[in-house]
């Protein structure tokens, strides 16, 4: 989809509460997806509130003002579409794909259960064990426990180094009270976001959101301080022990670019090259030569003190060579990298993302990504012209302020026998 194109059929609104809306009309398709988003997710919490915007994501699937519990995934699911919700450390969204002539009906469901829900305290209580046994659950998988223990290695003081789902500790004494403030400061008009992608009338939608989410008062929006990861000046490094496994899991960071600025689209044509599909310099020198039984980069997306990460699965007695190897493959990038491979590299990730948003639940998570998290739509509109403006010299600059001899912090995770 070209720009042009998305300038004719991308609409944005401001409703007077403070509701963003877009509204993205597709001829293509008879499906509509409809994305409710809030600016807030785990990194927003204070300690005692750990988990609780995963914990309210559950809760407000309890029961709201016109629909008793159940209901919503009952109305749904029985017009032949679906339902379900995320949290991250940035933000909560809550979003349905269904046919098109049932695309109100999902809206007031998406309204009633973000703006109406009942929060009842029995519900709180019902809700923990669950919630708990999910934590459980977790700490089950040796990969999340992985995960968890290279975030809190490489932030020491971004509440990052928190897990999304919290801990038992907090999520036990979670109450009502402490919902329903959290709830009221950010779940509201000033923080919200709606995203409507289908075949579907603008000028309808708007009118349509206006009666439902537009009704709601706008507050100020509480402000966060989500508190910056110092600069590192050193190596971390961690091993772990764990029966459950049978091949070691490495993991290696360090710090990048943020999403939307400049240097990021560099950073996203560099993560190609290096370690995204059978394409890539990892997967042919390190896979294909059976140094590794996997491996993967990538970088989390994140608005500021973001992360590009290099993971493998591999023999631990094969990790000193991976990793010298890995190290290797990274310095020689600067001789080896023609013009042609980023051109290359370029079009992969266009057509990739032009893939992608065949799909309408895809293209709404993008526009509600760029809105939320980016705090920019142009990152989505401009997404192919600034991956095309990318130059070999662009990705080398990212390599050398970010990677190249830069402090990194790795956890590996062994057999303990």
């Amino acid at each position: 989809m070209t720009c042009l194109a998305l300038a004719e059929e991308l609409k944005t609104y401001k409703l007077p509460n403070g509701v963003n809306l877009v509204v993205s009309k597709r001829e293509d398709t008879q499906a509509v997806a409809l994305h409710v988003w809030f600016r807030v997710g785990s990194a927003y919490e204070d300690y005692h509130q750990k988990g609780m915007a995963h914990f309210l994501e559950h809760m407000l699937f309890n029961g709201s003002e016109k629909y008793p519990y159940g209901q919503m995934d009952y109305i749904v699911e029985g017009l032949g579409g679906n339902i379900n919700a995320g949290t991250s450390k940035e933000y909560t969204f809550y979003h349905i794909t269904i046919a098109k002539p049932y695309w109100k009906e999902a809206l007031e469901v998406l309204y009633q259960l973000t703006q109406k829900p009942l929060l009842l305290e029995d519900m709180v209580e019902k809700e923990k064990p669950i919630v708990i046994e999910e934590l459980r659950r977790g700490k089950d998988s040796p990969t999340t426990l992985l995960w968890e223990e290279f975030e809190k290695l490489f932030y020491k003081v971004s509440p990052y180094r928190h897990p999304i789902i919290g801990y038992e500790e907090t999520i036990q004494k979670f109450n009502r009270d402490m919902l329903l403030e959290f709830y009221k400061n950010f779940y509201q008009p000033r923080n919200m976001f709606i995203v409507v992608v289908g075949d579907v009338d603008h000028q309808e939608v708007h009118a349509e959101v206006l009666k439902t989410f537009g009704k709601e008062r706008g507050q100020p929006v509480p402000k966060v301080d989500i508190l910056p990861e110092p600069d590192k000046f050193e190596n971390r490094q961690k091993v772990i022990k764990d029966k459950r496994v049978e091949r070691a899991y490495w993991l290696i960071g360090w710090r990048a670019p943020s999403i939307g600025s400049k240097e990021y689209y560099a950073l996203v044509v560099l993560d190609q090259i290096l370690g995204n599909g059978r394409t890539s310099l990892f997967y042919r020198e390190l896979r294909e030569k059976g140094l590794v039984y996997s491996v993967s980069t990538g970088d989390f997306g994140r608005p500021k003190d973001n992360l590009f990460f290099v993971s493998a699965t591999l023999d631990e007695e094969r990790f000193q060579e991976v990793k010298q190897r890995t190290f290797e493959l990274i310095r020689t990038l600067k001789e080896r990298l023609t013009e042609e491979e980023v051109r290359k590299a370029k079009e992969r990730i266009i057509n990739a993302e032009a893939f992608a948003v065949e799909r309408v639940e895809r293209e709404a998570y993008y526009i509600g990504y760029a809105l939320t998290v980016v705090g920019l739509l142009d990152y989505y509109k401009y997404f192919e012209s600034n991956i095309r403006s990318v130059r070999r010299e662009d990705v080398l600059r990212v390599l050398e302020n970010y990677i190249l001899g830069k402090p990194y912090s790795e956890v590996l995770m062994v057999k303990e026998r």
